[in-house]
């Protein structure tokens, strides 16, 4: 049997730092902030809660009142006590949001707003179609080609070349997506103890896996966009390698300009700082503002990551790194210990898309804006005292609450048949800086937008009933794109 992974009653203080705030018994709103740092990922399942005396200790709480707290757990199914082991967080099985990032709602009629992805694109079918007929070349070789095919590789070099970033095809590795990209680059270049730059707030999983092979986020300050360069200067003299998200940032939408490209650039490869670059969402632009040239134009040791999931399909588990040739062959080493190669036929389809120019497929961007324009309306006439982002690309909105209540929004919404992932999951060392803001993923239709937004409103109401809505911090600078 696996053993329960130990959470300190510190650390759980830090990722419950608003319990406090809103109405109710003291046990039932510490309560629900554990229940929404389980159902989004933030609180693992198998993870065993500090005892009752220490979380009382380190929250001021009474043990009395984390007592009821954790017997509320236990009632509702999210943590059973085990004589030994003490109380473990155990979601079961089809639990609405028990899947973190990928929230499935509960119910024929629930919706969700928590995965930034979509339905395949209109003219998919026909680009696998296309992609079928160069199958027979590749069924001639045993397919176990972990450095990826070709064909591809061949494809992905031209388009960086064409883009001003000079590359050979010995210098891309094809993934199994992006987060398989991100966890080879992880394993090969990050040590226990390694400190490791990040934006204030990103994707949680990289911070997941970062984390898990013992690295040191040191997050930069958050500011008027997520790269503030006086605090980059700062910072990259002390840490080691640096994860950028410099196009169309998750969660925020943010551009980082030309300017800033150059100066961020310069100051860590100057600091001798291994950079990781996330394209993840560049060909994702929906606005029609440009997008600037790649990042490792200005630095070309950095390393890049790139996926054909959020241009095309999430079902279409395809990824690449660009790296120095060094690197490639510990990367290739590393990937044989972990499988023997990525779906020859997804393959295909990526690189067939590359040959067509339909990596971002036509229509896919006047979809998405579409999508962004009708949440946008929704929100700003269902709540108007909300402040969003307008992004010209990526797969999500970022929204400002007028008050530090993400976590508790979150929970009524679930009673409203919505599920939302909270804003401090997107905040790696300081959740609580999360409280304010929330992630509207472009996921729904416009003719679905209006009853998620209604559910949203319905969600805000209840807590402007229910709860003593907490203000936010007034020197707090808001990230917005």
């Amino acid at each position: 049997m696996e053993r329960p992974t130990p959470l300190s009653a510190h650390r759980l203080a830090v990722i419950i730092d608003s319990w406090d705030t809103g109405s109710g018994p003291a046990y039932r709103r510490l309560a629900d902030r554990i229940r929404a740092a389980v159902m989004d990922g933030r609180i693992p399942t198998g993870t065993r809660l500090p005892s009752e005396r220490t979380l009382a200790e380190a929250t001021g709480l009474s043990r009395t009142t984390t007592a009821r707290a954790y017997e509320t757990l236990r009632e509702t199914g999210l943590a059973r006590t085990r004589h030994g082991s003490g109380t473990v967080v155990e979601v079961p099985l089809g639990a609405a949001g028990s899947t973190s990032m990928l929230g499935r709602p509960a119910g024929e009629d629930g919706l969700a707003l928590t995965a930034a992805a979509t339905e395949a694109p209109e003219g998919f079918a026909r680009l696998v179609e296309h992609a079928l007929r160069s199958l027979p070349a590749v069924l001639a070789t045993d397919g176990y080609l972990p450095d990826g095919l070709p064909f591809l590789r061949e494809r992905l070099a031209a388009r960086f070349a064409a883009q001003g970033l000079p590359t050979d095809p010995e210098q891309i590795v094809v993934t199994t997506g992006a987060q398989s990209a991100l966890s080879l680059l992880i394993a090969v270049l990050v040590r226990p103890g390694d400190r490791v730059m990040v934006e204030s707030c990103g994707y949680p999983h990289a911070f997941d896996m970062l984390t898990r092979a013992g690295a040191r986020l040191v997050p930069l300050p958050l500011g008027e966009t997520p790269w503030p360069l006086d605090d980059v200067a700062r910072i990259a003299p002390a840490v080691q390698t640096a994860l950028i998200v410099a196009d169309h940032h998750n969660p925020t939408g943010a551009l980082m300009s030309s300017q800033d490209r150059r100066a961020v650039a310069r100051t860590l490869s100057n600091a001798g700082v291994t950079t990781i670059v996330d394209e993840t969402l560049r060909d994702v632009s929906i606005g029609g503002a440009p997008v600037p040239e790649p990042y490792a134009v200005h630095d070309p040791r950095a390393i890049v990551i790139g996926s054909a999931a959020k241009s095309l399909w999430g079902g279409l588990r395809i990824g690449w790194i660009r790296a120095p040739r060094s690197l490639v062959p510990r990367l290739v080493q590393e990937r044989m210990l972990r499988d023997l190669g990525t779906a020859a036929l997804d393959q295909l389809v990526v690189a067939t898309a590359l040959e067509r120019g339909e990596i971002m497929p036509e229509g896919r961007a006047a979809d998405l804006r579409r999508r962004r324009d009708a949440l946008i309306a929704a929100v700003e006439d269902r709540l108007p005292d909300w402040r969003l982002s307008r992004p010209d690309g990526g797969l999500s909105v970022w929204a400002t609450l007028p008050e530090a209540v993400s976590s508790a929004l979150s929970i009524a919404a679930q009673e409203e048949g919505l599920t939302l992932t909270p804003g401090p999951r997107f905040f790696p060392t300081h959740p609580a800086l999360g409280e304010r803001h929330l992630r509207l993923p472009l996921v729904l239709p416009p003719e679905r937008v209006e009853e998620a937004v209604s559910r949203l409103a319905r969600a805000w109401a209840r807590l402007g009933s229910g709860h003593a809505l907490a203000p936010g911090d007034p020197d707090a600078v808001d990230l917005i794109a």
